[in-house]
């Protein structure tokens, strides 16, 4: 003999379709959303730690900056000591300095060719490429 639980049970009728899909669309836009969320607070955390990286940097340039600048200062005081006058220790001090920077500014022109994502133009090319030949 069934129970009245049982019963009540056993009469609940399955969701409807309309029910079913409503549903189904909810928990899609929750997921949705809920991808947007996480994006937005790792985009966040990465902006941070983008921060703190490019505030290292620059304390780590000073610093570089700081040292060069104490190099030459005392090249130019040793080349003084050593009988050189005061005008041409500088002079020479301001050549070595242009002749480096002129150096690092010929190894940042080779390197511009890198920075035109040349992997992901080659790609985006083929794949033009093969997108009109599958319509022509």
């Amino acid at each position: 003999m069934a129970t009245t639980f049982e019963r009540t049970a056993a009469v609940k009728p399955a969701p409807s379709l309309a029910h079913r899909i409503t549903a189904l669309v909810r928990d899609v836009g929750n997921l949705a959303r809920d991808h947007l969320e996480l994006a937005v607070l790792d985009a966040h955390r990465a902006a941070v730690g983008l921060a703190k990286i490019l505030t290292a940097a620059v304390v780590i340039s000073i610093l570089v900056v700081t040292a060069w600048v104490t190099f030459v200062a005392s090249a130019i005081v040793w080349a003084t000591d050593a009988g050189v006058s005061w005008p041409v220790a500088l002079l020479i001090a301001g050549i070595v300095n242009l002749v480096v920077a002129g150096g690092l500014g010929f190894w940042i022109k080779g390197q511009v060719g890198e920075l035109a994502f040349g992997a992901t133009l080659r790609q985006l090319r083929r794949t033009a490429e093969e997108a009109k030949s599958e319509v022509s």
